[in-house]
């Protein structure tokens, strides 16, 4: 089991505050560059919740750190059934967390934090799509 950081566990407010800085180049996920790059705000998510480090996930998942540096930066993606499934366990979620599905960036990072962190969305995607005053 990997040794999480409690203190630096994101809750809900944080989530909601990363996921507004998070940007992907488009909305058009059909392009294997901008799937890359939802898959990633989904994998750093997950990292951020756990307060895990991309050294751990690699030990972790038996995979070099310049392959999930590649996961966290857009420039690959975990595809394998093995390696997806092994990452779901990790973090304590379901597939589906792990995998594109179409929406903004910010809207996947919530979603998979979300469930993570075994909160429902719902209420975090209302606030993320209420414009911040500033």
């Amino acid at each position: 089991m990997l040794q999480q950081h409690p203190a630096h566990r994101l809750r809900a407010g944080a989530v909601l505050q990363r996921a507004r800085v998070v940007h992907c180049r488009g909305l058009d996920h059909a392009t294997p560059e901008l799937h890359r790059n939802a898959t990633a705000c989904r994998v750093r998510a997950l990292l951020a919740v756990r307060g895990l480090t991309a050294a751990q996930l690699a030990g972790a998942t038996g995979r070099r750190e310049a392959t999930v540096q590649g996961w966290l930066h857009g420039r690959a993606v975990p595809s394998d059934e093995h390696t997806l499934r092994t990452l779901a366990a990790l973090f304590g979620v379901g597939l589906p967390a792990l995998l594109d599905s179409g929406e903004p960036c910010p809207v996947q990072y919530v979603r998979a934090a979300c469930a993570a962190l075994r909160i429902p969305a719902n209420a975090l995607l209302d606030r993320l799509r209420t414009p911040v005053a500033h």
